[in-house]
């Protein structure tokens, strides 16, 4: 059993990536990392293929703490979903773990193997900047 449940906010208050009403109000920057025209705010927010709960599942069942660690609080991943779903320009924003991001590092490779759909603009599929607020409390343990 897992000494550590996993809770991930899904909020689009903390989701770079979420839908606007019916006017164009597609927003994006240059992203940093991939010098490329990203995507921030957009009509159709990216989604795994599989649903939201997937992405909880992955990470429960795929996340290895190191023995004797004490790491618990807000990890944020951010990535870039491209346009054909893929996962691209990952990074970490925050990590509990510190400079290593041991955890950070373990969800985004857990994140690149779920299937997306793009977000969407106009329409049409757009790269789009998408974070995730995950939340580790050990003191909810199973």
């Amino acid at each position: 059993m897992k000494s550590i449940i996993i809770f991930y906010l899904l909020c689009f208050a903390f989701v770079d990536a979420f839908a606007q009403n019916s006017e164009n109000t597609c927003e994006g920057k240059q992203d940093s990392i991939l010098h490329k025209f990203v995507y921030t705010k957009v009509d159709e927010a990216p989604e795994p293929v599989d649903g939201f709960l997937k992405i909880n599942e992955v990470i429960t069942k795929n996340l290895k703490l190191p023995p004797s660690t004490n790491y618990y609080g807000l990890t944020i991943i951010v990535f870039v979903v491209e346009a054909d779903g893929q996962i691209d320009g990952q990074r970490v924003k925050r990590d509990p773990s510190g400079d290593e991001h041991l955890l950070g590092n373990q969800i985004l490779r857990n994140i690149a193997t779920l299937k997306w759909k793009p977000g969407k603009c106009n329409g049409k599929p757009v790269p789009c900047m998408y974070s995730i607020p995950i939340n580790l409390d050990p003191s909810l343990s199973e």
